[in-house]
């Protein structure tokens, strides 16, 4: 076993609690404004939804300063939900689209506490394998979302359609990335004048810890009766404890948008299922919001748009299926019925209105990454070989960890799969929905994992780019939400041998029941899966030798020039930490990026190629930054060919730089070396 790498942390207990407290208010209450000026009181699709608001309300204030050349900042983002409260009054009037509905004391009360054990859990879970919140991230993933976020605070640059610039001096080229993540990042660590790595670290916890918990909350109170409200309590545990999606993302690929943006959905599908009695006016009124909460989801991550959209569907497809209303009398129930397609009716056109509103907030972002091709199966190969049908069957049900922690898909989560089973047993009509949109989601990741084709499921292939880990997380708040029906339910069958007055009581002992078994059987091995990527990596990209370089370059480096380097290492925190002007901001050189790529593959040739030598004189680079330890890449067939080797920890063009004429090495730290360009 290799020793830990020493990775330099900051901050303190008290000020990383006051970061993550920031990092709540920024998600909450601005969208939480704005969702109650739209009319929403219902408490927990208010909760639920407003973190998606809230991004969208960030993103509306990104897309307005990059119109107009102005700085995205803290303040910028108060001035737009500042002028949507004043839109929202003159709009809606009285009329509300989600009124206050009493929920017993005993469910409510259950619900709460289960919920703050799901926090408290996740901070834990964190504070255990994160450390500090300075602490950054080896994957190359979230490298990049420090980096973005990092350039968000140094230029105020955020819009939407320029989320990833590839060159972070002068700001081309640049392209699409889904950057709602770093816009409420970047939120953070301006007001709480915190790094761009802590940050983003706190929204990564409260994704965890906070919006997910109260999105599948809202879920439980919009899709069952009120009186089991507990269950998305119980849900909430569920989500905070299971391997898949959020936590695999910090530890197999870093894809953190793509996890939170299931996170951020519940609360989404919540908000967009109709409430029984909706005024036409209360529709008018609650658009924005909507629109909201939609455009902030997909900014997140575009897989959103499907995970809520599939959601919508079979929550209110199957709603409508299953639900009946024998207790009236046959006119009551045809007049009954008639003001429900009425209000539907009026419900799906103002969504279709609030859709008009989204692509007008996002669509030039999204179009933008549709012609970049998107998630196109077509550049991706499967990450897991197709399978048989009992192998598909046990790896979709038994819930296993999967990915780099578990690669024979032998470590299941039974704490959890089998409530998940005992939900579908115990649905019935009440919770049926719920079971049946799970199924279908679980059917779709059969499909997936036994190779079937078909236009519509080749879509839902592209849009998770190939990847099974993110077409199985679509159905996941759906299988949580389960969890909790299997818990509801059976407290209620017991209550009914002493009273039903205990059933919310028993919910919250067999809820703890159920986190106790997690904690007990795979804590500590979710702890150790993040600490093996923050407080004890397991490779490294940054360390205390890649600082120190960092902070000597950002006292030595004259205006105007440029640092050479391989973004394939820690030298990309040098900008992040120290805003030092280097040149690779990608593991590997992008092809809309062709000198660099020439750079990275030729520099050591300096001095005799005339073509390395003009790039040196046009970037103006007088200093090289390298690592000489850095995790081994694998290259895409067309960079293979180009570099001439199948896969490199150092790009080929920064090794051997000892004893090449025109340089002259200038500092050293451990493995990493900082030269200074002396040719003329």
């Amino acid at each position: 076993m290799n020793p830990p790498i020493p990775v330099i942390t900051g901050g303190s207990p008290a000020s990383d609690a006051l970061t993550l407290a920031l990092g709540v208010l920024w998600v909450l209450l601005p969208g939480g404004l704005v969702l109650v000026a739209g009319g929403v009181r219902k408490v927990p699709v208010l909760l639920g939804a407003a973190p998606a608001t809230s991004v969208g309300i960030s993103t509306l204030a990104a897309t307005v300063s990059g119109l107009s050349g102005t700085r995205f900042s803290w303040w910028l983002v108060l001035a737009a939900t500042a002028g949507l409260l004043a839109v929202l009054a003159l709009v809606r009037g009285r009329a509300g689209a989600f009124e206050t509905e009493r929920v017993p004391r005993g469910p409510a009360l259950a619900a709460a506490a289960l919920l703050l054990a799901a926090t408290a859990t996740a901070l834990e879970l964190f504070r255990r394998g994160m450390g500090a919140l300075a602490t950054p991230s080896q994957e190359h993933d979230t490298l990049t979302h420090a980096l973005v976020t990092a350039r968000i605070l140094r230029t105020g640059d955020a819009a939407p359609w320029r989320g990833q610039v590839l060159d972070v001096v002068t700001g081309t080229p640049a392209q699409y990335y889904p950057n709602g993540l770093h816009q409420w990042a970047a939120l953070v660590a301006q007001s709480g004048d915190v790094s761009a790595v802590a940050g983003f670290n706190a929204t990564s916890v409260v994704v965890l810890a906070v919006v997910q918990p109260l999105g599948l909350l809202a879920l439980a109170a919009r899709t069952l009766p009120k009186e089991w409200l507990p269950a998305g309590g119980v849900a909430a545990i569920a989500s905070v404890l299971a391997y898949q999606p959020l936590q695999a993302m910090h530890h197999d690929s870093g894809a953190l948008p793509n996890a939170a943006a299931i996170a951020f959905a519940p609360g989404v599908v919540a908000l967009l299922l109709p409430p029984p009695r909706t005024p036409g006016r209360g529709v008018v009124g609650i658009l924005p919001a909507i629109a909201l909460a939609c455009a902030g989801a997909v900014t997140v991550h575009p897989s959103a748009a499907l995970t809520i959209g599939g959601g919508f569907l079979g929550a209110y497809v199957f709603g409508l299926v299953l639900r009946a209303e024998t207790t009236l009398s046959a006119p009551d129930r045809a007049r009954s019925r008639a003001e429900s397609v009425v209000s539907a009716g009026t419900w799906l056109a103002g969504l279709a209105g609030a859709g008009v509103l989204v692509a007008a907030l996002v669509g030039t972002a999204l179009t933008q990454a549709a012609a970049a091709g998107g998630g196109s199966s077509s550049r991706f190969a499967r990450d897991i070989p197709a399978e048989s049908l009992p192998d598909a069957l046990h790896r979709v049900f038994t819930l296993p960890f999967q990915g780099g922690l578990d690669l024979a898909s032998t470590r299941e989560q039974w704490w959890l799969a089998v409530p998940v089973l005992l939900g579908v047993a115990l649905a019935g009509r009440r919770a049926g929905a719920v079971a049946l949109t799970w199924l279908v989601w679980s059917a779709l990741a059969l499909a997936y994992l036994l190779d079937l084709h078909a236009p519509g499921l080749d879509l839902v292939w592209d849009t998770a780019w190939n990847s099974y880990f993110r077409v199985v997380a679509h159905g996941s708040p759906w299988a949580w939400l389960l969890v909790g029906v299997g818990v509801l339910r059976l407290s209620t069958l017991l209550a009914r041998r002493w009273t039903p007055v205990l059933a919310p009581v028993l919910a919250t002992v067999l809820g703890a029941a159920l986190l106790t078994a997690n904690v007990l059987d795979v804590f500590s091995i979710e702890v150790q899966a993040l600490r093996e990527r923050y407080a004890e990596p397991t490779y490294q990209r940054i360390d205390a030798d890649d600082q120190a370089a960092g902070r000597y370059l950002a006292a030595h480096v004259q205006p105007g020039q440029r640092v050479m380097n391989s973004g394939n290492d820690g030298s990309t925190y040098d900008y992040v930490l120290d805003g030092v002007p280097i040149l690779a901001t990608t593991a590997v050189p992008t092809t809309p990026l062709p000198d660099l790529r020439t750079l990275t593959a030729r520099f050591h040739d300096l001095p005799t190629d005339p073509e390395v030598q003009a790039l040196v004189a046009k970037y103006d680079i007088g200093w090289v930054v390298v690592d000489s330890v850095a995790p081994g890449l694998p290259l895409k067939p067309a960079d293979a060919v180009f570099f001439g080797q199948p896969g490199y920890d150092v790009p080929p063009g920064l090794t051997g730089l000892d004893g090449v004429e025109g340089l002259r090495k200038v500092f050293t730290s451990g493995t990493v070396s900082v030269w200074q360009v002396t040719l003329p």
